[in-house]
C-alpha cells in the first residue's frame, strides 16, 4: 500500500510540474520578460526542471515496479532516462549554439531550430507517459 501511495503522490507531482512549467512559466517568462532575459532565466530553470523529472519519475518507476505495475514503471523509468539524455546532452548542445544564432549564423540557426523542436517533442511524449 505504502508504495501505491508513493508511486501516485510522485506521479501526480511530476505531471503537474512538468504542465506548469510548460504551459504557465514558460508562456509567463515571455510575455513578462524581453528575449535575451527570458531565454537566460529559463535556461537557469532547466537543469532543476530536468532534476524534478529524472528524480521523480525514478521514484516513480521504482515504487511501481515491485508493487506489479510493469507497464507505467516503465513508462515512468524511461521519462526519467529521457530527462536525464535533454538535461545531460540535448540541453548543451542548444547552449552551445546560441551565440552562432545570435550572430545570424544559418547553420546555427537552423540546428538550434531542429534541436529546440527535438526538445519540445520529448518534453511532450514525457507528459503523456506520465498522464498514461
Amino acid at each position: 500500500m505504502l508504495l501505491h501511495a508513493v508511486a501516485l503522490y510522485a506521479t501526480a507531482i511530476l505531471l503537474g510540474a512538468m504542465l506548469f512549467f510548460s504551459f504557465v512559466v514558460t508562456p509567463m517568462v515571455f510575455r513578462t520578460l524581453d528575449g535575451e532575459p527570458a531565454s537566460r532565466f529559463l535556461r537557469a530553470l532547466f537543469p532543476l526542471y530536468y532534476l524534478v523529472i529524472i528524480v521523480l519519475g525514478a521514484i516513480g518507476a521504482v515504487t511501481l515496479a515491485p508493487a506489479g505495475h510493469p507497464l507505467p514503471a516503465a513508462a515512468l523509468g524511461v521519462t526519467a532516462a529521457l530527462a536525464l539524455l535533454t538535461r545531460q546532452f540535448l540541453i548543451p548542445q542548444l547552449d552551445a549554439l546560441r551565440p552562432g544564432r545570435a550572430a545570424g549564423e544559418a547553420a546555427a540557426t537552423r540546428a538550434f531550430r531542429r534541436l529546440h523542436g527535438l526538445s519540445m517533442l520529448l518534453n511532450l511524449v514525457k507528459m503523456n507517459a506520465v498522464a498514461v
